[in-house]
């Protein structure tokens, strides 16, 4: 009798592991329902340009394009309150939007109360498209910023937010914030290969381009600080 329950309990093991393994396989196979962007709008301030010309020289070698707003100087809150960002986004009509955003803002210490609504009204205008934000990399000489990003993080989750924050990149000098033009192809570099495992955003390939090679798309806009967007 004790035989028996033995092989009745093995069997009911071997039965769950085969409907594990089962379910484990048809989700690891099923398809992702994302489809990989052809067009990207790049917005953000100063730090977006040669970004945004990497990324762009990504899209020459697999397939999609970038279009690109700098506004220099510009904060987060700037875009939120801007009233032309929805028909901005809505005019260029982009799979996916890419920001940079937040260095101009990184020493808020209450970013939650301050910043939570130029978040949301940039969210809004972006509407059901998948986002990218490119957190701003840390200020030399400065141990603040930490409190943004970990914010940026969760208020946008984790797979629409890549940190930067920790990233080790040269400077253009020992108090300047803005990375080298070899510090903004690694920075792009980095964003990219991290996205297919983590990002919203779907890539038709990550093909790495030749070099530092960077390429400005076609439609290219940049403001100046005082001006409006």
């Amino acid at each position: 009798m004790r035989r028996i329950k033995i092989f009745t309990i093995l069997y009911y093991v071997v039965v769950c592991a085969v409907i594990i393994q089962a379910a484990v396989f048809l989700v690891s196979s099923a398809p992702d329902s994302r489809k990989p962007v052809k067009k990207v709008l790049f917005i953000g301030d100063s730090m977006t340009g040669w970004l945004s010309e990497r990324l762009n020289a990504y899209g020459e070698q697999n397939g999609f394009e970038v279009s690109t707003v700098v506004w220099d100087g510009s904060t987060i809150s700037k875009w939120g309150n801007s009233p032309k960002l929805a028909s901005m986004v809505e005019e260029d009509d982009p799979d996916a939007v890419f920001i940079s955003l937040g260095m101009n803002e990184l020493f808020e210490a209450q970013p939650d109360r301050k910043l939570k609504s130029a978040v949301e009204g940039i969210l809004s205008a972006v509407g059901t498209r998948p986002i990218l934000w490119v957190g701003p990399p840390s200020w030399p000489g400065y141990d603040k910023g930490k409190v943004l990003n970990d914010w940026l993080e969760n208020e946008l989750g984790k797979g629409s937010f890549f940190r930067s924050y920790e990233l080790e990149l040269p400077r253009q000098s020992a108090k300047n914030p803005h990375p080298t033009r070899a510090g903004m192809v690694q920075w792009m570099d980095s964003v990219v290969n991290w996205m297919p495992e983590h990002a919203e955003v779907v890539l038709p390939g990550i093909n790495k381009p030749e070099g530092d090679k960077m390429s400005r798309g076609k439609d290219f806009i940049y403001k100046r600080m005082k001006e409006n967007l």
